[in-house]
């Protein structure tokens, strides 16, 4: 319902961020899991299913947001505003990825070079090692926050592409650039208490890897040799693949109404936020 969505919003911290999409997830639980195990199920599809997947999940932030500014959209009346650009979804989502890679790899080979003199340092003596030591976990530290930043950066770019229908589709790349500027920050910080609160989903993935260990204990390792071993491993493979479809499931409503928080209160701060779009009338009424 419109009327239990999050009210305040001018301005938000990180952590009215969070609650804003907490809240948000709770006033529309029903509708945003049945669309995210709609689009997790075509995630299994290649390519099309992608696309499709993509398509959806990007629908749950758009009708966030229409939640957030009190005109609500159906599901249907948000699916015909997306529908038009999936394939965009997917050309741009692997654009990003391109983009991000780059730029990981270009931190990861000038933190390698770095790391090399810190390396050396450590074969000096003990005091000399544990300083070593020290500075090579602070550097990959800095390099998991600057791969973190970058992703913060492009965050926002398939909320730009459901909500901004009247701009190509490679423009939302900049545009998640540009309204991100001076608060990447705020959104690199949402996006570590973010992963924080869903860690423990994902964690739970890996529970049934430990039922095998047993196996492991005084036998080989050999699992055609050792039929018991084979069987505990596929066992466990499969169980963690299906949490971990679920733990999908259940997380994308939450990153996915997390920006579109994110996105109202950029454009309201940077923009004032023209609530006109060019997309179509609106319809009040829920399903």
């Amino acid at each position: 319902m419109a009327s239990s969505s999050p009210r305040q919003l001018r301005p938000l911290n990180v952590g009215d961020v969070v609650s804003a999409g907490i809240s948000l997830v709770r006033a529309n639980f029903k509708i945003y899991l049945g669309l995210s195990l709609k689009a997790a199920l075509w995630y299994l599809v290649p390519i099309y299913g992608w696309a499709k997947g993509l398509m959806i999940f990007a629908q749950i932030g758009r009708m966030g947001f229409h939640e957030i500014i009190r005109q609500p959209e159906t599901v249907a009346l948000s699916l015909r505003n997306v529908r038009p650009r999936m394939w965009s979804f997917l050309g741009v989502a692997m654009l990003v990825g391109l983009i991000q890679l780059a730029l990981n790899y270009a931190i990861s080979l000038v933190a390698g070079i770095l790391l090399v003199p810190l390396a050396a340092i450590g074969a000096a003596g003990a005091a000399a090692a544990i300083l070593s030591g020290v500075l090579i976990i602070v550097m990959q530290l800095v390099i998991f926050a600057a791969q973190t930043w970058i992703q913060a950066r492009f965050w926002l770019y398939d909320m730009i592409l459901a909500m901004e229908t009247e701009r190509e589709a490679t423009e939302s790349i900049s545009r998640s650039w540009e309204l991100t500027k001076g608060s990447a920050t705020r959104v690199l910080l949402v996006l570590l208490v973010s992963y924080l609160v869903m860690a423990p989903l994902y964690f739970l993935s890996f529970v049934p890897f430990l039922f095998t260990i047993p196996f492991f204990a005084g036998i080989s390792t050999d699992a055609t040799a050792n039929p018991a071993l084979g069987l505990a491993l596929v066992l466990a493979t499969l169980a963690f693949l299906v949490l971990f479809f679920f733990a999908i499931v259940l997380s994308a409503p939450f990153f996915q109404s997390l920006k579109a928080v994110l996105y109202y209160d950029l454009r309201n701060r940077r923009e004032g936020l023209d609530l006109q779009f060019s997309d179509g009338p609106r319809d009040q009424n829920r399903p």
